[in-house]
């Protein structure tokens, strides 16, 4: 009964956060293969990320060949300059929806580099990058994208940003006027959110974006789905996404991941209308959609 009921729930939903090809990263499906998937499941809409270059323009390319919405952005890492302001300024000019902080690149990552895909393409002594100084305050380089994220009413997301990192983000991001920040899969192992952080965090005006990769085999020690469940009713769905962040080679192609996704939230006490906020109403609201 939750397959049928996941299949149903999978129509009309959005997927914030998935990896497609081409990338230096070993992918299930290509950028035009995801959209023509989504739109076979009667899905709303995509959003691409890569964490080596941008995909704002290959998300128009795919968008027209499927004739289906995807969106996409760029991710600060190294590979574009870092936090490069001139890049978010490009990436906008090109539609961007999303600028990610750094993900693979991150210090905090660098800290914890738990994932062996990653490890194989960086080359070794990176020191990593960091949105904030030594005396815990943001970098010079974040205020000219902050400036662009507000301007033109971005999504800010997380990525790989360490837990202090991204609540003072939170907090000066607000500063600046930006009014949507996804705090990117906040129990991913190298990141770990408590409860009592995704609730402070959410207090702050942030939305979690629940990543269904940290319950596959792409992770080293996987998590149970009952761990995402036992944070969504902690924190409140209406403060919640579920994403997959999947494309990995191993797993299955990323819509599929998420009718799995959606069938382990049913197994784990998530309501059917609870579910729908997550993967309908609340993707819909922060890209600009509704």
């Amino acid at each position: 009964m939750s397959h049928i009921a996941s299949l149903k729930l999978l129509r009309g939903a959005i997927d914030v956060h998935m990896h497609t090809a081409p990338d230096i990263h070993a992918r299930s499906v290509d950028d035009v293969e995801a959209a023509l998937q989504a739109k076979r499941a009667g899905m709303r809409a995509i959003v691409i990320k890569n964490h080596v270059t941008m995909t704002a323009d290959r998300a128009q390319m795919a968008a027209k060949t499927a004739n289906f919405p995807v969106f996409g952005g760029i991710t600060l890492n190294y590979s574009v300059g870092g936090l490069n302001a001139q890049a978010v300024e490009a990436a906008v000019r090109l539609n961007a929806r999303e600028v990610w902080m750094p993900s693979i690149t991150a210090s905090n990552y660098l800290k914890h580099p738990t994932i062996p895909m990653f490890t194989k393409t960086l080359p070794k002594g990176l020191t990593g990058i960091s949105i904030l100084d030594k005396k815990k305050e943001l970098v010079p380089e974040m205020e000219p994208i902050l400036h662009l994220v507000a301007e033109h009413d971005l999504i800010l997301g997380t990525s790989h940003l360490s837990v202090e990192e991204g609540k003072i983000l939170v907090e000066e991001a607000k500063k600046f006027g930006v009014k949507k920040v996804l705090v990117t899969h906040p129990q991913i192992d190298f990141i770990s959110y408590s409860l009592k952080d995704m609730r402070e965090i959410a207090r702050k005006g942030a939305v979690l974006e629940h990543g269904y990769v940290i319950c596959t085999r792409q992770m080293a020690h996987p998590l149970p789905p009952s761990t995402i469940a036992e944070a969504i009713k902690a924190v409140g769905p209406e403060h919640c996404i579920m994403a997959t962040d999947g494309g990995q080679a191993v797993n299955p192609p990323p819509v599929e991941m998420l009718r799995m996704f959606i069938e382990e939230m049913l197994r784990n006490g998530i309501k059917e209308e609870e579910i729908k906020l997550m993967t309908h109403a609340n993707p819909a609201k922060i890209l600009g959609l509704t």
